[in-house]
């Protein structure tokens, strides 16, 4: 076995020789077989307990185990304790699933920049992709165990469980069993002992063929993902949207993958996503409807707007937009700091510079006791040139393609006579200079 964990730790770039690294020791038979194989063969170890507090005295014998055997071999251990029960309930998690969490984070913590080797076995990567199987999976699901991981890494995931049982017979090294491990309430456990036996029967080299089929997948998956990230970057625009036909145009094996990238670069948290919330945010680019939305999981919406794609958080209650009453001058920050406004009266022969969302009016054509900015409402209407006639606001912000979501937040300025002008619009031709009196509105925001 020896052998087998120095090619593999070569293969995969593991570990440099004399490399620092911490093994997660659990006292049972793999992971004391980890912690010999790499005393062996020369690295500087350091061990990590811990103790899940679930077992009793089992949980208790596991733990001085682990420090007579590192005390024994000399090795530096840190042991840590945690309520795994109390902390599921208090994080809304399985017991399972808290105690690989609290696992992980405790283990991260004790390493700090060292590389972290974990046990897992070439039996273990085969449960993993039968139970991934089971469950439902794609490619990624059946490539098992990656031998590295970030800063873990797996000496011992081309050695078969009977691999690590013949080395520690040899040392003459004992180690503790976890009674848990014989229960087959668990879904692994029945994997174990039910289906494995009957696939060895089947292929005595069935383990052979999975670690061949999972390191093949793994090589494919690499390649697919570059594909996509290539693709996902084709298709990027400002402001954390993505164009649609980029996507929509590419190969299904490849807009799958970059739509899950855009999940994840979007902040989701994937744990709960599944193939079916990949499928219908394909099926909101495959739309044709010019505004839709998908709601996915954590409160995350997916927004299709003409022809981009975004992701966006749970939104905070939309910030009112009440009327505000103008005066001349007028130069402040309304709506919570969202816009600036500002109104002058432009003297004789004053400059003025026509820039975007600058208007120019005739005073004369302005109502100033009820002169305001609000958000649009129904009927508003609109002529922005003297061939066209006047149009409602909402046909026009279909026209210049103005995301729905954004429709509502933009400035109209208006009196009781109706809009003098909109924000991102245009000025109302009737409210064009006449040689009289004027002013300059100015929206930025």
């Amino acid at each position: 076995m020896l052998e087998t964990v120095k090619h593999t730790i070569a293969a995969y770039r593991m570990l440099t020789p004399g490399e620092p690294v911490l093994v997660a020791l659990s006292g049972g038979a793999d992971s004391t077989a980890l912690l010999r194989a790499l005393l062996l063969l020369g690295y500087p170890v350091r061990a990590f307990h811990l103790n899940h507090c679930l077992r009793g005295a089992e949980a208790e014998r596991d733990e001085a185990f682990c420090r007579s055997l590192c005390a024994r071999l000399q090795v530096p251990l840190t042991v840590s304790r945690a309520d795994i029960r109390a902390e599921s309930v208090r994080r809304g998690e399985s017991i399972e699933t808290a105690a690989r969490h609290i696992r992980y984070e405790r283990l991260f913590a004790a390493a700090g920049a060292d590389r972290i080797a974990t046990a897992h076995t070439a039996d273990d990567a085969a449960e993993t992709v039968l139970f991934h199987l089971a469950r439902g999976t794609g490619p990624e699901g059946l490539t098992g165990i990656p031998p590295v991981r970030g800063q873990l890494v797996r000496p011992l995931i081309e050695a078969t469980r009977a691999d690590v049982e013949a080395f520690l017979r040899q040392l003459g090294q004992d180690y503790v069993t976890d009674s848990t491990n014989a229960d087959d309430r668990y879904t692994r456990n029945r994997i174990r002992h039910a289906v494995m036996p009957v696939l060895r029967e089947i292929n005595p080299a069935f383990l052979d063929a999975v670690t061949r089929l999972s390191g093949l997948l793994r090589q494919d998956n690499a390649y697919l993902d570059g594909e996509a990230e290539r693709l996902l970057c084709a298709a990027r625009r400002a402001s954390g949207k993505w164009q649609v036909d980029t996507l929509r145009s590419a190969h299904p094996a490849l807009r799958s993958r970059a739509v899950k990238m855009l999940m994840e670069r979007s902040d989701m948290p994937m744990r709960d996503i599944a193939a079916s919330h990949i499928q219908a945010l394909e099926r909101l680019l495959e739309t044709d409807a010019p505004s839709a939305a998908l709601s996915l999981p954590h409160g995350f919406t997916a927004r299709r707007e003409y022809d981009t794609v975004y992701i966006t958080a749970a939104a905070a209650s939309a910030l009112r937009r009440e009327p505000v009453l103008l005066t001349v001058p007028f130069d402040r920050q309304v709506w919570d700091g969202t816009l600036h406004l500002s109104v002058r009266r432009l003297e004789k022969k004053q400059s003025f510079y026509k820039s975007f969302n600058t208007f120019l009016v005739d005073c004369g054509t302005i109502c100033f006791d009820t002169f305001c900015v609000r958000a649009r409402m129904p009927g508003d209407r609109l002529r922005l040139s003297e061939k066209g006639g006047s149009r409602t606001l909402k046909k026009l912000m279909i026209d210049r393609k103005i995301p729905r979501l954004q429709r509502d937040e933009l400035a109209v300025l208006a009196d009781k006579n109706g809009v003098i002008a909109v924000q991102n619009l245009g000025m109302d031709i009737s409210r064009a200079p006449k040689g009289g009196a004027l002013i300059e509105i100015k929206i930025e925001g």
